[in-house]
């Protein structure tokens, strides 16, 4: 099978030599005022709205903290349950709880630190 191209000629408009003279005209006029009037500001309000994200950016962080105060509530919450029910276990069941806490408080030590790192840096 063979490919066929088709192509549309136009003629080129008739436009009257006033009316390109007007048109060119007005497009220099528009790129000297784009180029000679720049105005230059010293801040810029995108740049107030950024650095309000900061603060924005770091209460959202801290929520993080909150949640590991429900962890270490869960954690020595459930061992004390567990120690309720079997006491001759208390030394294991305790040893499992300072891991949790550690654990979970790493957790917030991260949040944490993100949270000054979005502050400060």
């Amino acid at each position: 099978s063979k490919a066929t191209v088709s192509v549309l000629y136009c003629e080129p408009a008739n436009f009257s030599t006033p009316l390109i003279k007007m048109m060119r005209s007005g497009l220099r006029v528009a790129a000297r005022s784009a180029i000679v009037a720049p105005q230059v500001r010293n801040s810029s309000s995108l740049q107030v709205t950024i650095s309000g994200l900061n603060y924005v950016g770091t209460g959202l962080s801290a929520i993080a903290l909150a949640g590991v105060g429900v962890g270490i509530g869960n954690v020595f919450g459930s061992f004390l349950l567990a120690a309720a029910r079997q006491p001759n276990m208390m030394r294991a069941l305790f040893n499992y709880a300072i891991l949790g806490f550690a654990l979970t408080e790493a957790i917030g030590l991260f949040a944490l630190m993100i949270a000054f790192l979005m502050l400060f840096a």
